[in-house]
């Protein structure tokens, strides 16, 4: 822990004030300026609330400690006694109400997150990743034959939010194509870009996320009704009839589950898809690497995507306890943000981390969490669909560049990208 004095929550200067909307219009290398300046001065530092709107008028929210290293983000991860997830897992507060139907065991713990997960778990048994991973394989290919004679467009329209669009489509039950499919997929980019004009469409932050939670909820609630009678081979139909210790998902479980899923799960792949095309594009001597030995590296370019990507910027913890972290005396009650993005770049970990090194060895980058109960469920499930996507689009697409400027998210959360216009030797 650094000796310097820390400023006071609200006299953070502009480049290092985490609670300003401004701070995050700004793209993600100026803002890892300021993390590279938190880490190394005042790794665990008290910040003012977030200048949110997903609180309603007259409610006051609360700063919070922002945890920049990559150690310390694992101690607040793992040490489920001191850090609890249920009072929320945002670095912005919402009414408990809003987050007890949308983040499902993403905000429960002990028992109860225990059994709602174990309920979930079963659902992904090995016979039906497997049936997953054939379905993103034949979508990834899919995807290509339709775009490949383009020769020009939006890389992140036309593939990266397709391809996990598609897939999740399938563990929804509904039809690739279909108004349901796409109501999927826009509801998902907007309920967590509440922040983004592009997104927002004029509406306050918390009416953003109920509004498209709640399309999401509607889609997979129609569905649930029906599988429980009708089971099939798709996800919503698994988890519906899965039990764990004799206990079935009740209906707001349900709602609350794929509300996640179809958000963080498909909107973390989308956007890390997307920066994955961006940064072979900025760095073409790491695509050759690849090229040269396309399944040989296709695991370590994964990881390499994720940890640069960091797609999921940070989660929240709240101190139950007093207790510390590094040097810094925590009480009970505070809020405690762990900052993955900073963490993934942290230099104490990372070998010169502002290089994008797709032969990176190790690479315990914090793209999935940074461990404890509360690790990724689907992080099998988002490897394999940036690992067909390198793989197709590279092998069949090779010259595949950016034309402009990718259009990127405002965003606290997810590492977000809106377009990137793109071209390639259009192929028959």
């Amino acid at each position: 822990m650094s000796t310097i004095d820390a400023p006071a929550p609200t006299e953070w200067p502009a480049e290092l004030d985490l609670g300003a909307r401004e701070f995050w219009a700004q793209p993600f290398a100026e803002r890892e300026k300021a993390f590279a300046k938190l880490r190394k001065d005042f790794p665990v530092s008290f910040h003012r609330a977030y200048e949110s709107s997903l609180l309603p008028p007259g409610e006051d929210a609360v700063g919070f400690w922002a945890v920049t290293k990559w150690a310390d983000c694992k101690q607040v991860s793992r040490d489920v006694e001191t850090f609890v997830s249920g009072k929320g897992v945002l670095m912005e507060d919402m009414p408990e109400v809003v987050t007890l139907a949308t983040t499902s065991f993403l905000a429960m713990d002990g028992p109860e997150h225990r059994q709602v997960r174990g309920i979930v778990s079963q659902a992904f048994t090995p016979r039906n990743v497997r049936k997953m991973d054939g379905w993103i394989d034949g979508e990834a290919k899919k995807l290509v034959d339709e775009i490949i004679g383009l020769g020009e467009g939006d890389i992140v329209d036309l593939y990266a939010k397709m391809l996990p669009g598609r897939i999740f489509a399938f563990f929804f039950g509904v039809d690739p194509g279909s108004e349901d499919m796409h109501t999927i997929m826009e509801a998902a980019e907007r309920m967590l870009a509440w922040d983004d004009p592009n997104c927002a469409l004029g509406r306050d932050a918390l009416t953003t996320f109920a509004e498209e939670a709640d399309r999401i909820q509607e889609i997979a609630m129609k569905r649930a009704d029906w599988y429980r009678e009708n089971p099939e081979e798709n996800l919503v139909s698994w988890v519906v009839n899965a039990k764990f210790e004799d206990r079935v998902l009740d209906d707001w479980e349900i709602a609350a589950f794929f509300s996640l899923l179809g958000s963080a799960a498909n909107d973390t792949t989308r956007h890390s898809i997307g920066h994955a095309f961006r940064l072979f594009h900025e760095n073409p001597d790491q695509l050759a690497l690849l090229k040269e030995d396309m399944e040989g590296r296709l695991d370590g370019a994964v990881e390499e995507i994720l940890r640069f990507v960091s797609p999921v910027q940070h989660f929240r913890r709240t101190a139950v306890k007093d207790g510390t972290i590094g040097d810094q005396e925590i009480k009970a009650g505070d809020k405690i943000v762990m900052w993955y993005c900073s963490g993934n770049y942290d230099e104490d970990v990372f070998e010169d981390p502002q290089r994008f090194d797709i032969l990176r060895t190790p690479n315990k980058h914090l793209g999935f969490g940074a461990g404890g109960p509360h690790f990724c469920i689907g992080s099998a499930l988002g490897r394999q669909m940036i690992k067909a996507t390198l793989r197709e689009v590279y092998t069949r697409m090779p010259d595949l560049h950016l034309t402009a400027e990718p259009e990127l998210q405002v965003n606290n959360f997810i590492n977000g990208i809106h377009a990137a216009q793109a071209a390639w030797t259009p192929t028959a």
